[in-house]
């Protein structure tokens, strides 16, 4: 598997609530894809318990792009390194590429 070109990464304290990942983890992936890219699903898995409040890093990427769909990933990462939760979104663009 190659390296995505471009990964966005961010800061963050965990928020409380159960939709903790999806709150810190769907804006970035919505930015990875693109301004002109409308959500069309969200699918989170979760491994280790953070904390609320806990210090976290975000990464988000594309892992492919069609003329209409962005697949994107991304993960949320303790202190630690460890998984919390990991994203794979997929977004329709609102402006098909050419």
């Amino acid at each position: 598997m190659s390296q995505p070109e471009t990964i966005l990464r961010r800061q963050a304290a965990l928020p409380d609530g159960p939709a903790a990942a999806a709150i810190l983890l769907q804006p970035l992936l919505a930015e990875a894809a693109g301004e002109d890219a409308q959500a069309v699903s969200l699918t989170l898995d979760y491994g280790v318990a953070p904390e609320t409040g806990a210090p976290v890093a975000l990464e988000a990427w594309v892992d492919r792009a069609t003329r209409t769909l962005v697949f994107a990933h991304g993960r949320l990462l303790t202190s630690a390194g460890e998984v919390a939760a990991s994203g794979s979104a997929v977004f329709r663009r609102v402006t098909p590429q050419t």
